[in-house]
């Protein structure tokens, strides 16, 4: 027992020894929150004797359910490990309903569709209503639907308050998704967390099962929690009051994604007995690197207090870097790289943040131009790519022959005869039986129209589909897959580069598929799906290699690197433009820079360009508010520039007969201009004219300045 409390802090051992009752844990970035979850959790098995089989612990990622099963295996043993409920909420939900979906009307066998399918559904409505894509962005059309998911609004509320054109299409399409879903026994993601909260809400008897089974549950990430998650976690904890929420408002960056800062800032009000520790002990970064993100975020209203300290020292400052453009904030990082490898450390150790991946390309482009090997987190994910998603679509297909999806995807695949022509014939039939479409293959007899040779290759087809056993292990069922479809001899043909790889992207489908089972007490085809369907951008990371990593600022929290470059760190990026009217999205974009920030170890770089092309145009940038928020002797500016035209400006002459005319040159908004004491400054606003002319500028150094135009030392800039 004294050794699993011997490597805690005192505020880590208050929590792990925290017994029954709720506990909000306030965990500050690197502050030791998955050990003081696994810790908690050996606790109570050993010290409360607590079952194994009483314990649920959500997360959001596979990565950190998988770091968390990782330390738990150290404390608890590999076995034992296995059969506690650690997981993210999407996968434990899927596991709910693989046991009660019926319920609900719903197959045990059904599909989970991700991104790629649920966007193959949306075009297809799409193209049954005649409705053009260029005017409804099949992306968009399915963010408002899983927004409205998330919201628990149904397709008949959303058509009662639908008000524009495309929410009055949303309204004619969202029915027709969820119906397309129901009858493909398939299930989107929003809909693993709907479908168990309302099996728990019309189940009374299956919600008993779960609160008397999950007696203590630990939620990690609690800030990032939507009304469906929050939801989930308050029905099951209600009875037995144990819940654990991890979290830190702080870094509550998901809101666009319908996360709710306020699930954890009213935790209290939910739960008024409510122990509340917080770890501001952090053991990642630098004292100045800590000092200057807690300056940033301190600026929001809306957080609990929380300020991080560290005993690794001081530090450097941080670095901020004025680039001309793009290009050269790119130049700017590639230097420091090869300088941080100079000094010994690794392109592994380097990694650059950005707002949105546009911005990606440049740093592409030079460090291929370099020669410095880099990965994009959130780039084509592996289970995106095409010889992947043929062999998901088979074994989706041999679990759930609904799936009309996956089997058109694969009918063909390889050729077997089965055209267009064909298909579209099978569609028919089975919409005029209104049946699904492989029970249409599989009555294949009865259309009149196909010839004897298309009956023959779709029935051979058929038999190849249920000669599989679903029930047999995923890595048995891919090789024998491969070998009877002659898949891999399909795409190894063109003998090219491009078909090695996808023959190496196959053998790590293998692997994974047998990865999975070493890890399952009890693999399924149905969990390996689950599996791979549900795995985040993060999750593809690869750290072995040795290569530079360019990610979304969104995809950055949970992980830590030495040395971190932030880029476009300027009005309009970061914050984000869309932010300038919206109090709580500013504040939003400012725990976004913090979460940058809190991922350095050693080093922050935050960059900023002058100018930078946006859409194909030349956009004149301002450096972000936050930068100003950074106190001086926490920040070390590096600027190469001065203006270029400082041209002599009149001083105020009160004998001079045209005085009142006002300034001496002609201000307009987006204008740069230069101030002896702010610096370079862009003009945001102008009232009044003549005498009474005032300009708002927001200078790099000064905030923003409301100024009489006429006596104001001000300088127009030559950009």
């Amino acid at each position: 027992m004294t050794d699993l409390l011997e490597c805690l802090n005192p505020v880590q051992r208050q929590a792990v020894q925290h017994a029954e009752g709720p506990l909000l844990l306030l965990s500050g970035a690197g502050s030791g929150k998955t050990r003081v979850i696994t810790h908690r959790i050996a606790y109570l098995l050993r010290h409360h004797r607590v079952s194994l089989f009483n314990i649920l612990a959500v997360t959001f990622t596979n990565k950190a359910a998988g770091e968390m099963k990782s330390r738990l295996e150290g404390l608890v043993g590999e076995e034992t490990t296995k059969l506690i409920w650690v997981s993210t909420f999407h996968a434990s939900c899927a596991r709910i309903l693989r046991r009660d979906i019926e319920r609900l009307g719903f197959s045990r066998s059904f599909t989970i569709y991700d991104t790629v399918d649920q966007l193959a559904v949306i075009k297809e409505i799409l193209k049954n209503l005649q409705m053009r894509e260029e005017m409804n962005n099949p992306k968009a059309v399915l963010s408002q639907i899983s927004k409205a998911k998330n919201d628990f609004v149904t397709p008949d509320e959303f058509m009662q308050t639908a008000d524009g054109y495309f929410e009055e299409n949303i309204a004619k399409i969202y029915p027709l998704y969820q119906d397309y879903l129901r009858e493909n026994n398939s299930l989107d993601f929003d809909d693993l967390i709907g479908l168990t909260v309302k099996l728990f809400n019309s189940c009374p008897d299956v919600l008993d099962y779960y609160r008397n089974k999950f007696r203590y549950i630990l939620v990690d990430e609690y800030q990032d929690t939507n009304r469906g998650q929050y939801l989930l976690v308050d029905a099951l904890a209600k009875e037995h009051r144990n819940i654990c929420a991890v979290g830190d408002d702080d870094q509550s960056i998901y809101s666009w994604r319908g996360a709710d800062i306020n699930n954890i800032l009213d935790f209290e009000k939910d739960y008024p007995q409510t122990t509340v520790l917080r770890l501001e002990q952090n053991y990642r970064s630098t004292q100045n690197i800590l000092s200057a993100a807690y300056e940033v975020v301190r600026n929001n209203q809306r957080r609990k207090e929380k300020k991080l300290w560290t005993e690794n020292g001081q530090g450097d400052p941080i670095d901020c870097f004025e680039a001309i453009d793009e290009v050269d904030e790119a130049k700017y990082v590639i230097k420091q790289i090869r300088e941080a490898r100079s000094q010994g450390l690794k392109y592994a150790d380097c990694v650059v943040f950005y707002r949105i991946n546009a911005q990606s390309r440049a740093f592409e482009e030079a460090l291929r131009g370099a020669n410095i090997p880099y990965q994009i987190v959130g780039g084509v994910r592996f289970y995106e790519r095409m010889e992947i998603k043929d062999l998901i679509a088979y074994l989706r297909v041999i679990v759930n022959p609904d799936d009309s999806i996956s089997l058109r995807r694969i009918i063909n695949v390889p050729r077997r005869g089965i055209g267009g022509t064909t298909l579209g014939k099978l569609e028919d039939f089975a919409d005029d039986e209104q049946i699904d479409l492989f029970s249409a293959l599989r009555r294949v007899d009865e259309i009149s129209t196909l010839r004897v040779a298309a009956k023959k290759k779709i029935q051979e087809f058929v038999q190849l589909i249920e000669s599989f056993d679903p029930a047999r292990p995923p890595e048995d069922i891919i090789n024998e897959l491969l070998d009877v479809t002659g898949y891999l001899t399909f795409i190894k043909s063109d003998n090219t580069i491009e078909s090695m790889g996808r023959t190496e992207n196959v053998s790590e489908f293998i692997s994974a598929a047998a990865r999975y089972e070493g890890n399952e007490p009890e693999p399924t085809l149905s969990g390996f799906l689950e599996l791979i369907t549900l795995v985040a951008d993060v999750d593809n990371m690869d750290d072995k290699s040795d290569v530079v990593t360019l990610m979304t600022l969104h995809s950055a929290k949970g992980l830590e690197f030495p040395i971190v470059f932030m880029a476009g760190v300027e009005e309009g990026s970061l914050p984000h433009q869309r932010a300038f009217a919206d109090e709580a999205e500013l504040e939003e974009e400012r725990r976004l820079c913090y979460v940058g920030l809190t991922r350095a170890k050693e080093r922050a770089s935050l960059s900023h360009a002058r100018t930078r092309r946006i859409h194909g145009l030349e956009d004149y940038r301002m450096p972000s508010r936050f930068i100003q928020e950074i106190p001086p002797d926490l920040i070390n500016h590096v600027d190469r520039f001065e203006t270029v035209q400082r041209p002599v400006v009149r001083s105020y002459d009160p004998d001079e007969p045209d005085h009142d005319v006002g300034p001496s040159f002609d201000y307009s908004v987006g204008e740069f201009v230069f101030h002896p004491k702010f610096g370079r400054g862009k003009i945001t606003g102008i009232s009044g004219a003549g005498q009474n002319m005032r300009v708002t500028i927001r200078f790099a150094r000064g905030g923003e300045k409301t100024l009489l135009a006429e006596y104001a030392p001000l300088q127009p800039m030559v950009m």
